[in-house]
């Protein structure tokens, strides 16, 4: 088996989910680390045998032996890396959102396809026994005409590193570009877009909200009022508490959307909407009608996991876990599979998330033509 090489770009928390994920991967291999911190590349590549670290990324990718470029570094650092990969003659494996805003995510797009490379976007969404089990039903014809989705992602309290977890780099649009839309309801639009086939995107409507002041007041927080406004202070948060929105598809369909760090709703299911039936999610559930009842079936994805798991398997006893998105991707360079295609399905968030924004912005639905005329670069000169 022909071995996949890797370089990681980014130290950080996702350089480290990436670097563990590989070691999963039969036949891929991570040669390089690099960050500007080199103390903390050199940590990494201590701790995980990686045998090069490099201050200067662009060095890195001077190794004719690296294959694969993982970028893992903050939003607006997307676009100028991913390009200077792909010019470097790399693949590239990118974290999500695929860049700060949409014109950055379609230069990407277009470096890839101009180097005849290829690109994807992480979404761990995509290849959960949950998403495929609900693509099966989509594929079967079992939901009829599918033509809703419900994408949500939404927490009552969980502002990245005002709240606890994460850096300040997440709450700041020079940084990240935006907040909870692009942070978190990528995974679930980015799902969404996959069961309904990616449609092309005709129209967005959307407002944000921000809840900080009254949030983080003593009346709420108690004692610890001060520290969280402290970490308020300190991080330069400027983005939206949480975004809700909706698009119309070009094959008719609608996508509606709510992506939130803070907001006090109880918690709400994803949906994908057919004629026939509906697929609703944390637990699978099929939703129909059966001898004129209506009805809800409890999909057993864990028992199909585990029976298709050992049929997977070589020795019969053990499982074989079904492969996840690194898995699929360095196969994906190997030849050995087609690619799902998770740099169309990030783009076409890209424009549902943008258009988001924009809508609250002017107050308004906005066309897709609108969105793509209006987004600027957010990238960072290197």
């Amino acid at each position: 088996m022909e071995t996949v090489t890797i370089g990681i770009i980014g130290a950080g928390n996702r350089g480290e989910e990436h670097i563990r994920k590989y070691r999963g991967v039969e036949g891929a291999t991570v040669k390089a680390i690099a960050d500007i911190d080199t103390a903390a590349a050199g940590e990494l590549a201590d701790e995980f045998g990686i045998p090069d670290v490099y201050e200067d990324f662009e060095a890195m990718l001077d190794d004719p032996e690296i294959d694969v470029v993982n970028v893992c570094v903050h939003n607006n650092l997307h676009e100028p890396m991913a390009v200077a990969a792909f010019e470097a003659d790399k693949h590239v494996f990118c974290e999500k959102p695929l860049a700060g805003s949409y014109t950055d995510a379609e230069n990407i797009v277009d470096a890839a396809e101009a180097a005849d490379k290829l690109l994807a976007v992480q979404n761990v969404e995509l290849l959960t026994p949950e998403t495929q089990a609900a693509r099966t039903f989509v594929e079967s014809g079992d939901l009829g005409d599918v033509s809703f989705a419900r994408s949500v992602y939404s927490r009552r309290r969980g502002r990245p590193y005002v709240d606890g977890y994460g850096t300040p780099a997440f709450v700041s649009k020079e940084s990240a570009g935006g907040g909870p839309v692009f942070d978190i309801g990528t995974y679930e639009i980015g799902r969404n877009l996959y069961l309904l086939g990616n449609p092309a995107v005709e129209r967005v409507n959307g407002q944000t909200f921000d809840y900080t002041e009254d949030s983080l007041s003593e009346e709420l927080t108690g004692d610890n009022a001060d520290l969280y406004r402290e970490r308020l202070e300190e991080s330069g948060h400027d983005v939206e508490d949480a975004g809700t929105g909706a698009a119309r598809l070009a094959d008719g369909s609608r996508l509606e959307v709510r992506a939130a760090w803070h907001s006090y709703q109880p918690d709400e299911r994803g949906v994908v909407v057919g004629s026939k039936g509906g697929i609703a999610f944390d637990p699978v559930e099929l939703l129909t009608t059966m001898n004129d009842y209506e009805t809800t079936v409890e999909i057993d994805v864990d028992g199909f996991e585990t029976r298709h798991g050992l049929i997977r398997g070589e020795s019969g006893y053990e499982v074989d876990e079904r492969p996840n998105q690194y898995d699929h991707f360095v196969a994906a360079v190997r030849g050995e599979v087609d690619q799902i295609r998770t740099d169309e399905i990030a783009l076409n968030s890209m424009l549902v998330m943008e258009g988001i924004y924009l809508s609250a912005e002017r107050g308004r639905e906005v066309t897709a033509e609108e969105i793509a005329e209006a987004s600027v670069s957010r990238s960072v000169d290197l």
